[in-house]
């Protein structure tokens, strides 16, 4: 009878399904287990409890989606996404604002009163239609300011400034002294809702609100935080965010979110309680051509005007659109009504009479407007500006340059301490040359008419048939993918990946030369629907629902630009609708069944990607049920979480480079919904969204270092944490109400799954705890664990298909107390692991900060798949690193 002492040196196999228990030629098969339940694989080799899950705050908004913010200010920052709104947690709690009792005077605009127009020149501030229009010139700002009474009560409380704008940008700030901006240093908002924290410390405090550009900015609202949860409004409903349509990308301060169906949007941090959304809007592309069949004429060179079409072309869903208009011939108005002062230039070339044009000078005023010229520096642009003639009264007359064949700019400027007083009205008009001028659609009038606001000055109120249009609007789609990659932002829309400006996010200007050009090119792929992700690895990697494809310049080390843009397919599989992630150099990706998860990683000769089945060892991890989220935890082990439609999760810890892929399954009282990891010191924070007890939470796992035992110890579901007063005995957990619980007080289980204490009115009643000693209560939970097949102690080849026993096992384990361990040949017949150890018996309660003894007696029965199950019940920690197993087989 064949016996031998089977050693188990690493428990970090993971999970595999029934089809690979005989493939007992694989070494890691020896590491592996067929359940992995609650019980966790760690890199280095041990299998742990998974530890516990910290109730955080009810988010029952519906359906949510939990936004992934890094922050490296010490506090973890987690947006959470529900129907049209954003709610953001701070650490531990939803981040509110306090009662005051400060306000703004007419901040609903119903009228001016309270405001005063601080607009300089020709601009001004003015309320129309129940909104604060502020309208700015090409040389003077428009300003709204008011002065902002603070109660004693209300200094040194922290307020919220929320601003809804309709179409900006908007400049704000707000100071303790008139023109600071000590509270609210000065910042642009655009088009969305702002809520903006600061605490005042002064009885006043000084707002103002303006704008720079030349164009109309709208405020619909300016007004102080009420009391409660800070809501931020946004477009995405609850159906969206079940179809997960949302995709993101972090930069700075900044999530790009892309869907598809909506205009891009900024998610903006300015503090840690201080956030906005606003529409991610671009001034300059990216454009594609017109056919020439119409003209379009606009009524202005700056400012707001109107678009007018030759024949019916507008459709409502343009607006937003940007139209770019070639014109020949330049015009530059420019009214000046300070000092100093530089308008836009006109660009002069050719010969003879081809290199004159005509200047005015109109307007009522006082002081010196000087005409000023300046060569081509060499890429297009004016150098440096010498002064042709000064004016000190109005007239009108034309001007030939001389110099033949070299381009020359001219402008009007007024110099420091040269305007006295009045608006000096200038002009400067040449028929030569050609100039192209932005605007952007605001209102739609009619299918031959819109609104627009200039972006880039217009030269020419002609017609014109030369104009390109932008590829983003209601009417041409919006981009459903981002990627920060290479220095440029990408977003993903249909088939083509436009790419920006190196560094310039917001910039897609195609006069831009060379290798910082922006890139506005195709994929090639065969999928109707086109991007589904993008993922910056090595390679700029886009996954659509047909092939993943990776995007490579000419050489590895060479970054892409437009002209270097060569897409392959480096897989096949097909992507399902959810986001991708990445870990390094791998990228992890939901298979388009929805249930099958695939890592694209460098292939072996380093040159391109490829993908591989992470499900490969158990293609049912799942169960048949979709995933529907996925997160990265990178600390201490690398684990990928994944959210299964089921309510169930699953965890891969994640170490290609040690061989270590495996799998386990993580189970709770409720259902799973959403996941987010959270970088943070010492271990990441991984965050759940949970329906639990009929409402949905948020709930963050413990550290590892929290579930080793030791005063605080946190093996325990939707827990609460309480540092107790003197002679404590009632602690207050409503979100478990009804529920039996655990409880763990200063390093003993005073309550475990042998004696739950049922919450009854809200709360937990406790013999009386000491001051400062830690409370932990939650629901238990049990981790379990199932070996393979076992091929052990055969004299003749293989143990498999032949009668054998597991007489006694042995385990190796560290940070552990055996009150919640159990082991046996199956989990209907478990047993104490042991009850002595160096012939004592041991303490309840004890922890072992590492463990072994003689083999305990499990099995006397022979079977032909004899195995080891082991279950580990919370709230007592437990870690094993090491089996050994005595086993006896018939032949």
């Amino acid at each position: 009878m064949p016996r031998v002492s089977a050693p188990i040196y690493s428990l970090n196999g993971g999970e595999v399904g029934k089809e690979a228990l005989a493939r007992l030629d694989l070494e890691r098969m020896q590491f592996a287990g067929s359940l992995y339940s609650n019980t966790m694989p760690r890199v280095i080799g041990s299998m742990t409890l998974r530890p516990g899950l910290e109730y955080i705050a009810d988010i029952d908004f519906g359906d949510v989606q939990l936004l992934e913010y890094s922050y490296s200010g010490g506090s973890a920052l987690i947006p959470i996404l529900s129907d049209e709104e954003m709610r953001i947690v701070k650490d531990s709690a939803l981040v509110s604002r306090v009662s005051v009792s400060t306000t703004i005077t007419n901040g609903e605009f119903n009228s001016f009163t309270g405001w005063t127009d601080a607009s300089t020149g020709s601009a001004s501030a003015t309320v129309s239609a129940g909104e604060l229009v502020l309208t700015g010139t090409t040389q003077d700002r428009a300003s709204a300011k008011q002065t902002v009474s603070v109660s004693v009560g209300d200094q040194n409380k922290e307020h919220g400034l929320r601003l809804d704008i309709r179409r900006g940008p908007l400049s704000v700030r707000l100071g303790s002294t008139a023109g600071d901006d000590d509270l609210i240093p000065q910042a642009t908002l655009d088009d969305g809702v702002h809520s903006i924290a600061f605490t005042p410390t002064t009885s006043s405090v000084y707002l103002e609100l303006f704008n720079d550009e030349a164009r109309n900015v709208l405020v619909f609202s300016c007004q102080i935080d009420s009391a409660g949860v800070l809501v931020i409004p946004t477009p995405w409903t609850g159906d969206d965010l079940t179809d997960d349509i949302i995709r993101y990308k972090q930069n700075k301060d900044v999530l790009y979110v892309a869907s598809g169906t909506y205009q891009q949007r900024e998610i903006q941090r300015r503090g840690d309680t201080s956030w906005g959304v606003q529409r991610y809007k671009v001034d300059d592309g990216p454009f594609s051509a017109s056919d020439g069949s119409i003209s379009l004429t606009p009524s202005v060179l700056t400012g707001n005007g109107s678009l007018t079409a030759s024949r019916n072309y507008f459709e409502s869903t343009m607006v937003g659109r940007l139209f770019r208009l070639f014109q020949s011939g330049q015009t530059v108005d420019e009214d000046f009504t300070a000092d100093p002062a530089e308008g836009d230039p006109i660009r002069v070339s050719g010969v003879g009479s081809a290199r004159r044009f005509t200047w005015t000078i109109s307007g009522t005023w006082s002081g010196t407007v000087t005409l000023q010229v300046a060569n081509d520096d060499g890429s297009g642009n004016p150098g440096s500006w010498t002064d042709v003639f000064d004016r000190v009264s109005n007239g009108s007359s034309t001007y030939t340059d001389s110099d033949d064949n070299v381009i020359k700019f001219f402008r009007f400027a007024v110099k420091s301490g040269n305007h006295t007083s009045g608006t000096m009205e200038t002009r400067l008009s040449y028929e030569g040359g050609s100039q192209s001028g932005i605007v952007r659609v605001i209102g739609h009038t009619s299918a031959t008419s819109v609104a627009i606001e200039v972006l880039s000055r217009l030269y020419s109120t002609g017609a014109t048939f030369e104009w390109d249009y932008s590829t983003w609007s209601d009417y041409d789609g919006w981009p459903a993918s981002v990627e920060v990659f290479g220095g440029r932002l990408y977003w993903g829309q249909d088939d083509t990946v436009h790419g920006s400006v190196p560094d310039a996010f917001k910039s897609f200007d195609d006069t831009v030369e060379g290798a910082s050009a922006p890139i506005s090119r195709s994929v090639n792929s065969s999928s109707q629907r086109g991007i589904l992700w993008l993922l910056g690895l090595q390679r700029l990697i886009a996954g659509t629902d047909a092939t993943e494809i990776s995007i490579k310049a000419s050489s590895f080390d060479e970054p892409l630009t437009a002209d270097s843009w060569f897409p392959v397919d480096a897989s096949t599989r097909g992507s399902a609708n959810i986001r991708s992630v990445k870990a390094d150099k791998d990228g992890i990706f939901v298979q388009s069944s929805g249930t099958g998860a695939f890592r694209m990683a460098p292939d072996q000769q380093g040159f391109d990607y490829t993908s591989s089945d992470l499900m490969a060892m158990h293609e049912d991890i799942c169960d048949g049920s979709e995933i529907v989220d996925l997160a990265v935890q990178r600390r201490p082990d690398t684990v990928v979480w994944f959210i299964l439609a089921n309510g169930e999760a699953r965890a891969l810890t994640y170490e290609p480079a040690q061989n270590v892929i495996g799998w386990s399954r993580v189970t709770t009282d409720g259902l799973f919904k959403r996941v987010a990891a959270i970088r943070g010191a010492g271990q990441d924070s991984v965050y759940f969204a949970i329906v639990r007890n009929g409402a949905q939470r948020l709930e963050r796992l413990a550290s590892m270092s929290e579930c080793q035992g030791g005063a605080e110890n946190c093996l325990a579901d939707g827990f609460s944490r309480f540092t107790a007063t003197a002679g404590q005995t009632t602690f207050s957990v409503p979100h478990l109400n009804g529920k039996g619980v655990t409880a763990w007080v200063d390093g003993a289980a005073v309550r475990d799954q042998s004696n739950l204490y049922t919450v009854a009115s809200n709360q937990v009643v406790l013999p009386a705890v000491a001051e400062g000693k830690s409370v932990v209560i939650g629901l238990p939970y049990s981790g379990r664990f199932q070996s393979t097949k076992l091929a052990y102690g055969a004299a003749n080849g293989t143990a498999l298909f032949k009668r054998k026993r597991i007489a006694q096992l042995g385990m190796y384990l560290v940070n552990t107390m055996l009150d919640g361990l159990r082991a046996g040949r199956s989990f209907a017949d478990l047993k104490k692991f042991t009850t002595t150890k160096d012939d004592k018996a041991i303490p309840a309660g004890h922890l072992y900060e590492e463990f072994d003894a003689d083999l305990m007696a499990v099995s006397n029965d022979w079977s032909t798949d004899s195995r080891i199950c082991i279950e580990a019940k919370s709230p007592y920690p437990f870690t094993a690193s090491a089996l050994v197993m005595d086993v006896q087989t018939n032949g």
